[in-house]
């Protein structure tokens, strides 16, 4: 580890309350190699760059408060290492937070794109539409707006799929109504199903 430097006090003066002062590059290059020394040794894991210029940014807004009284508050270069320890530890924190984050969406990825769940997830949409089509089946052959008789050619010529020409000379009815009929209910009941699902999406 590089040599600790001797600390100057009329360099921390000149730095206390002053974040653009000129002296700061001197003490970069003064404390740079102890620090990325002590991260290297420390706290491997995290980009030493980085910490220090954290450090340096915490080090302006803290050293207008820091006094220099070695035999009462320690040396500088211990007060300066606690600030880069801290530093450290925090990038740390935040890279496990970070990667936690990543490994939960990561997951949550393999789960949709899983063939098994995405099997179940259709099965579930089918069963879904399936509820709804049946339900919306059933309101519309109980409209009692809609004429018994044409819910019944309705039914005979979509729902039991009898041919159309027979329905319409058991109801005597010609074969172009059968067909309207068919598609206005149809339109009918695609409506319903569009409002059922869309009231539950």
């Amino acid at each position: 580890m590089p040599a600790i430097p001797e600390t100057s006090v009329t360099l921390l003066k000149d730095l206390s309350g002053n974040a653009t002062s000129t002296r700061w590059t001197e003490f970069y290059y003064k404390y740079a190699g102890p620090m990325r020394a002590f991260l290297q040794a420390r706290y491997p894991a995290v980009e030493a760059d980085d910490v220090i210029q954290e450090a340096l940014v915490a080090l302006v807004k803290c050293l207008p408060r820091y006094q220099y009284v070695p035999d009462e508050h320690g040396y500088f270069h211990n007060y300066l290492m606690g600030i880069v320890k801290h530093k450290a530890e925090d990038v740390i924190r935040r890279q496990a937070a970070h990667d936690a984050l990543k490994t939960k969406l990561e997951e949550e990825e393999k789960s949709r794109t899983n063939p098994l769940r995405q099997a179940a997830d259709a099965a579930e949409e089918d069963a879904w539409q399936n509820a709804a089509k049946e339900a919306a089946l059933e309101q519309l052959l109980a409209d009692d707006s809609i004429s018994l008789a044409t819910r019944e050619v309705f039914r005979h010529v979509a729902l039991m799929h009898e041919p159309p020409v027979e329905v319409a000379r058991q109801f005597g009815i010609t074969r172009n109504n059968v067909d309207q009929i068919k598609a206005r209910l149809i339109a009918r009941l695609k409506d319903l199903i569009a409002h059922m699902t869309a009231a539950t999406a």
